[in-house]
């Protein structure tokens, strides 16, 4: 079983994020690499984590959620890195 920080990593059926791992080809594998390099650019709600991750001309984002015994990968997608969108990354703020 695949884990991070302690808790297995299981992808949600319900909500397809097993099949959106699929359509962008990307692994359990990845998905914690996404995890650990990758920003938290908002705030969500308690216990769900979602961390942006750019490569080349995309940026790849994960949502997981925080169950006491594990954690649901909850969305996998990818967004293309528009100037306005790295900013948002990098944390600056239009004036």
């Amino acid at each position: 079983m695949i884990t991070w920080k302690n808790k297995p990593l299981i992808p949600d059926h319900n909500i397809n994020a097993d099949g959106e791992m699929i359509e962008l080809g990307i692994e359990i594998h990845q998905i914690i690499e996404l995890l650990e390099n990758g920003k938290e650019v908002s705030q969500r709600k308690k216990g769900i984590i979602e961390k942006w991750c750019h490569r080349g001309q995309i940026i790849y984002i994960v949502a997981i959620e925080d169950y006491d015994d594990y954690w649901l990968i909850r969305h996998v997608g990818k967004i293309r890195a528009t100037k306005e969108k790295l900013k948002l990354m990098r944390g600056e703020q239009d004036a």
